[in-house]
């Protein structure tokens, strides 16, 4: 619980910063606290009411598609003016590109305003005290809901960065019939499984130093391909609403030659992602099921299950299952991270065992 109270009291500081003074800092934080608070209702779900976790989660959402503009900007604008200062052969189209990116988070800003004030933001996160209530009810539950999500979430990352290193062998190595690769669904399934790792810790159950720095590793590396990606799109983007090639042809070439060393940037980081994955891959899969075994299932004796009255299926508080969409209004590479849905137990089985 004092991990999602710090979380909450982050957003408290961080909201007026990031939406009235524009503190790159702030927008990066509350922007995260928003994703690690989604993360832990996620992982509750299956023990939670909807009464309290919708209005907290609308709150959240709202909150986090208004901030993924601005700090997409902000990560553009600042990955082009380190470049900026490298690649000198570039600097007109850098500069141009920098200029229109920066009008764009102008006008984000603007835009931003337009939406409930930074004070009835922090009004509505208040919803958040009936949530806890609930979190602190289901406490016994919360250690075997983390190792069955990573065992999950575990699965879904290690296959889909097996299918990357199996896309990045030779044409006559790979298998004619292998699932196609996408590594934007690999970032997502890290983020995950980031989090549930991140929840697992603040609940004492510690990795080794040696594979939680490989895991970080291989996130920096797929941060990156992710940023490179999202940048070369924009290059396209922009150039093609200024009508570049009928206006300034000789530009247009230039932006053309920046997309694609933005686009070798990307593939060089998502090759450095495959290259952990060969080597630290296993070990990295191996440990973390090693510190999470999943919980054996409680067997009730029969003389037990006889005297309970029968429970009528629409008689539980099991939410209805979401369909949470991968796209949303926001910048292209900011789609929302979700965690695998959780089976939702019955009272026997969320018993402390």
């Amino acid at each position: 619980m004092q991990r999602e109270d710090a979380l909450v009291d982050e957003l408290r500081v961080n909201v007026p910063k990031a939406l009235k003074e524009w503190d790159e800092e702030a927008i990066h934080a509350a922007r995260v606290a928003t994703r690690r608070l989604k993360a832990g209702l996620d992982l509750m779900k299956p023990v939670l009411s909807g009464e309290h976790t919708a209005p907290f989660g609308h709150v959240l959402r709202k909150l986090r598609r208004r901030l993924g503009p601005l700090r997409d900007l902000d990560v553009m604008i600042g990955h082009l003016e380190e470049l900026a200062v490298r690649n000198r052969t570039q600097r007109s189209a850098i500069a141009w590109l920098l200029e229109r990116l920066k009008q764009s988070r102008i006008e984000a800003r603007q835009q931003s305003t337009k939406h409930s004030s930074p004070g009835r933001v922090l009004a509505r996160l208040g919803t958040w005290w009936g949530v806890r209530e609930e979190i602190a009810a289901a406490r016994e539950a919360i250690d075997s809901l983390i190792a069955e999500q990573l065992h999950l979430q575990l699965d879904s990352f290690a296959e889909r960065a097996d299918r990357l290193v199996a896309a990045s062998k030779p044409a006559e190595a790979a298998t004619p019939e292998a699932t196609p690769n996408d590594p934007h669904e690999l970032r997502i399934a890290g983020k995950s499984l980031r989090y549930t790792l991140e929840m697992a810790e603040v609940e004492g159950h510690d990795l080794p130093k040696k594979i939680m720095k490989a895991f970080k590793q291989m996130q920096e590396s797929l941060g990156l391909w992710h940023d490179y990606v999202v940048l070369s799109e924009r290059v396209m983007q922009v150039s093609l609403e200024a009508l570049l090639p009928h206006h300034n042809a000789p530009l247009q070439a230039q932006m053309l030659d920046l997309a694609k060393n933005l686009l070798r940037r990307s593939s060089k980081h998502l090759g450095e992602f495959a290259a952990l994955w060969s080597s630290r891959g296993q070990e990295l899969a191996a440990g973390i099921r090693q510190c999470f075994p999943l919980s054996r299932p409680v067997v009730v004796p029969p003389t037990v299950i006889e005297s309970q009255p029968l429970i009528e299926p629409e008689a539980t508080n099991a939410p209805e299952p979401v369909i949470v969409p991968q796209t949303d209004p926001d910048p292209p590479g900011s789609a929302e991270s979700s965690l695998p849905e959780a089976p939702v137990r019955d009272a026997a089985s969320t018993a402390p065992v």
